[in-house]
């Protein structure tokens, strides 16, 4: 099968892009074909397309009773984006999720309900595509007014959409006939287990990043789609019995996977244990608002003693007296929290180990 070709409906559900909001440029989302089979699908290439995200500038505005039409514009293209004022996608988006699912629904309805968008702003929109009339829309579950001075959002915008282009959105899915054709093994090799979690700490990069959550649980992310599609995503090799044995049951995959992949943020300081019990719960590191402020005064403090005077505080005396308040913090933890501090110019480094806050 060629890449640009329809696969079969049963394919449809091995392709990440079928569950999640794929990031395309506004141009792709005007251009996507619609299924041969008459239903409410799209297709990228090959990939099924159901929902997507957007970031764009408001160039035309229609209110209406029920809903407020917005004309987005990312330089690519314009697309006409949906947002109803009753909120009726985001209330039905949130049925049947856990608590915290509930919750991060209630936040963004209320961001939504905050946000008042007029031409020139910079929005933020995900929904679903459709076609009417011949042409693309997108009908928001959410949205919102982007407040970006330093152009921060839009450059981190242009730099990783290209590279998800490039990485997934124009190859075959692994799981697809194109994708499975005589000596395409993918860029990386088979996908094996532990390649998984590799690509499941990815989109848990992504996703903590982009979404408003704080902290979170194995729970709760569990009742993401587009994650736990991931994590479903069809093996092709399994090197030991154990693996071979998590493997063959998708309730064992999820956990250990998702499992694996925090253990992966937290060794890499985007995250930390808040607390474990009654269960894990994990705190996005620079999202913690009583971290960054306690830091910030342990510098502050410390700048003041005579032996700091002339270079600041050293990293390893911040990182004593932080983790005897936060026990789970580890080194990679506080450069996050240090460079988030340097980034609002509440400190600033003096050598390469050293801070003086202000």
């Amino acid at each position: 099968m060629d890449f640009e070709e329809e696969p079969p409906p049963k394919e449809w559900g091995l392709d990440p892009f079928f569950f999640m909001f794929a990031k395309l440029y506004i141009k792709d989302i005007l251009e996507l074909k619609p299924s041969k089979l008459g239903r409410k699908i799209h297709f990228y290439k090959s990939h099924p397309v159901t929902k997507v995200e957007i970031l764009g500038v408001v160039v035309f505005k229609q209110e209406r009773e029920k809903f407020t039409c917005y004309g987005v514009d990312d330089g690519t293209g314009v697309v006409k984006c949906f947002c109803w004022k009753n909120s009726r996608q985001n209330k039905a988006s949130g049925s049947g999720q856990s608590v915290g699912g509930l919750l991060m629904a209630r936040q963004q309805q209320e961001l939504q309900e905050r946000s008042t968008l007029e031409l020139g702003d910079l929005i933020r929109a995900r929904g679903r595509v459709k076609t009417y009339r011949e042409q693309m829309e997108v009908s928001a579950y959410s949205y919102c007014k982007v407040d970006d001075p330093t152009l921060e959002v839009q450059i981190s915008w242009m730099r990783e959409v290209p590279r998800l282009y490039q990485k997934y959105y124009d190859k075959p899915c692994l799981g697809s006939s194109a994708g499975k054709r005589p000596g395409y093994t993918g860029a990386d090799g088979p996908l094996t287990l532990s390649k998984l979690v590799a690509l499941m700490a990815e989109q848990l990069r992504e996703f903590l990043r982009e979404s408003r959550v704080s902290t979170f649980c194995l729970q709760d992310l569990e009742t993401v789609d587009s994650l736990v599609s991931v994590a479903c995503r069809p093996l092709e090799s399994a090197p030991t019995e154990e693996e071979a044995e998590i493997a063959a049951s998708n309730a064992k995959r999820v956990r250990h996977v998702f499992t694996h992949a925090a253990q992966k943020l937290e060794e890499e300081g985007l995250a930390f244990v808040k607390k474990c019990y009654p269960v894990k719960v994990y705190q996005v590191t620079v999202k913690d608002q009583d971290l960054l402020r306690v830091t910030r005064q342990i510098i502050l403090a410390d700048c003041k003693l005579p032996h700091n005077a002339d270079q600041g505080c050293h990293f390893l005396d911040v990182f004593r007296s932080v983790t005897e308040r936060f026990r789970s913090v580890n080194k990679a933890a506080l450069r996050q929290v240090l460079d988030a501090l340097e980034l609002s110019s509440d400190i600033v480094s003096s050598t390469g180990s050293h801070y003086v806050a202000f």
